[in-house]
């Protein structure tokens, strides 16, 4: 539920030349009016400042060259060390996952988050808990669960959430998980004008 009032959501837009997200507010329900407020309170507008001028991030490239990377080679080498400086790392700490999870399914012909899709033959099996069995192998390892955070969008946020619940967190101890929304930075035509997806949706 949004937090930000009509008034302070027009401040805002005015501040950002982007009035016309409010054309339709007057014809929208109530459902609708917070939804799009949400919207509003939760976009970050300072974004549409890098589309023009001396902050256009275009005229600021840098030098781009690849990474230095560990090879397979190395790590085959090398494996009781790293093994052993990574337990010792999860075991003070030092370590926690991140599950960037803010995508539908939807190029799989699914309509839910990704992660919800079942890629089980002779069973049940969804991507979420193939990533969760091998979270839960390192806990195995290491006897201590690292904190997993679990971003989310704001169209898939609910979902997401109540699959993991209603799975039990495919067996990880839940007071580890904890889940956030990405921030949403929105469309724009070639003048900074914010599209819309619908009269209540940016």
């Amino acid at each position: 539920v949004s937090m930000i009032t009509f008034d302070a959501a027009e401040n805002v837009l005015k501040k950002y030349g982007q009035e016309h997200i409010l054309a339709y507010y007057d014809g929208l329900d109530d459902a609708e009016k917070a939804e799009l407020l949400s919207q509003i309170e939760m976009t970050d507008f300072s974004v549409l400042e890098n589309l023009s001028g001396e902050n256009n991030a275009s005229s600021k490239r840098g030098k781009f060259e690849p990474l230095g990377a560990v090879t397979i080679e190395d790590i085959a080498k090398n494996r009781e060390t790293y093994h052993s400086a990574g337990s010792e790392a999860i075991k003070e700490g030092k370590v926690a996952a991140v599950l960037l999870a803010g995508g539908q399914g939807t190029r799989l012909g699914f309509d839910k988050p990704k992660g919800m899709f079942n890629i089980g033959i002779s069973k049940e099996l969804y991507i979420f808990e193939c990533l969760m069995n091998n979270l839960m192998k390192v806990v195995k390892d290491t006897g201590v669960y690292v904190p997993l955070y679990i971003m989310t969008s704001e169209k898939n946020h609910d979902d997401t959430v109540n699959f993991f619940e209603e799975k039990n967190y495919f067996g990880y101890d839940g007071k580890y998980v904890k889940f956030f929304i990405q921030d949403m930075a929105p469309s724009v035509d070639f003048n900074g004008r914010i599209y819309m997806e619908s009269r209540s949706c940016i």
